[in-house]
């Protein structure tokens, strides 16, 4: 991984750079390409690192922000979602990603029938395809959910499937990869670091293929630019063996760490909630963590946010790992900070991937959380409205608040947004 970013002298607006609608086409215009920025989107997006590099400055450069499936999970709200919002790991949303500034982008793949590595959270199609039955109770004629799976359909048949109500279709992961690369070319012109491509290994299947891919693109994309991560760890430990025998080397990989993995099974709930919010982790937890990270040469932890506590940041920090904190569909966190709490306190010490649904949003909040447990004096603080309208107010900060705890504790996990939002 490269090291922390450059500060530039890059023009800041002070307008929000919320870009869901940004990969969108405007009445009367020609569609733009997908898979390159034009001038205005190169300027949107070092506009939007300007924001970025204000947060890295106040973390010591160690917290990264990750588009998690480009602008977050679609499928997480049913047959249809919220027409403000892109499908998930889509061109259109990775394109919106990057324009508000993405360190990163999380991208989920499987491989179709005639062996292209596919871009979707799913092998099970009717999980994202516009306006199906998630449940998959109800299939197009003639499919049956042995049938209707990215893995038994080729590429042209995955391409006629809508994802989005605009038309949106599943991406390959070659044309990511050419869109990133693109974003990538202005950054390094104008001396930023590049956009890290964090991909999940959904389809054990896929390893060799997805080989042959970022063999034939080496130039264009540094395995040093692209982070690997999944649950199947078994899965993992085969890419690196078989990128190593290309001689591949440098392979940044951060397995996945499920909650089980952290508090046993026994402490789980049905719905995978712990039954103690206060429970530690298992005795044997670290061991198992350590055999599997360092034992494989592995770059770091894949861990979701509200399950981090102190002794996996030891292990990180003591074995210069990286930790990848992710979210499920979080997208508002109102009054609750706790996660810009524990972010915070991991930036002190570890290089830090914050998988977040909305860069834009989650930049915003963590910045001002870092304000106010940091400022000194009384500090001025400007918000928008929900309505839009300008609001400034003045905050003392709390000289005896403390977060340190944070990490012992661990943050407490907020409703999801897509339950907010079906109430």
């Amino acid at each position: 991984m490269q090291g922390p970013p450059h500060m530039l002298n890059v023009p800041v607006s002070l307008h929000s750079t919320s870009m869901i609608h940004s990969a969108g086409v405007t009445a009367g215009q020609d569609k733009p390409s997908l898979t390159q920025l034009d001038e205005s989107d190169k300027q949107t997006m070092l506009q939007s690192r300007g924001y970025s590099e204000m947060l890295k400055e106040r973390t010591g450069h160690h917290l990264l922000l990750t588009a998690h499936r480009g602008t977050g999970p679609t499928s997480v709200f049913g047959s249809t979602f919220p027409e403000r919002y892109l499908p998930e790991n889509s061109l259109e949303a990775i394109k919106a990603a990057i324009l508000q500034g993405a360190d990163a982008i999380e991208i989920d793949i499987f491989k179709s029938r005639d062996g292209q590595v596919m871009v979707t959270h799913d092998d099970e199609i009717w999980r994202n395809a516009f306006q199906a039955d998630r449940s998959g109770a109800t299939l197009p004629d003639g499919e049956s959910k042995a049938s209707y799976l990215v893995g038994q359909k080729s590429v042209e048949e995955l391409k006629a499937i809508p994802i989005g109500r605009n038309g949106e279709t599943m991406p390959t992961l070659a044309e990511v990869m050419t869109l990133v690369n693109d974003a990538n070319q202005t950054l390094t012109q104008y001396g930023k670091n590049p956009i890290i491509l964090n991909i999940e290994l959904k389809d054990e299947t896929a390893v060799n293929e997805l080989l042959n891919l970022l063999q034939d693109a080496a130039q264009a994309t540094p395995l040093n630019n692209i982070v690997f991560c999944s649950f199947k760890h078994e899965a993992l430990k085969e890419l690196k063996h078989q990128a190593a025998e290309r001689g591949m080397g440098g392979v940044n990989i951060a397995p996945g760490i499920k909650t089980a993995d952290l508090f046993g099974k026994d402490n789980m709930n049905p719905d995978f909630s712990l039954k103690d919010p206060k429970a530690g982790y298992h005795a044997l937890a670290m061991d198992n963590l350590r055999d599997l990270v360092e034992g494989n040469g592995f770059q770091g932890y894949d861990g979701i946010l509200w399950d981090l506590r102190e002794p996996i940041v030891d292990l990180a920090v003591s074995g210069g790992k990286a930790i990848h904190a992710s979210t499920s569909d979080f997208r508002q966190y109102g009054d609750n900070r706790d996660f810009t709490h524990v972010l915070l306190e991991l930036s002190k010490r570890v290089d830090t991937f914050f998988k977040c649904d909305n860069v834009d949003d989650a930049r915003k909040v963590l910045l001002e959380s870092s304000i106010l447990l940091n400022g000194v004096g009384i500090q001025l603080m400007y918000k928008q409205t929900p309505d839009g309208e300008d609001c400034f107010y003045f905050y003392r900060p709390n000289d005896q608040q403390d977060i340190s705890h944070i990490l012992q504790t661990g943050a407490s996990k907020p409703i999801a947004y897509s339950k907010l939002a079906l109430k």
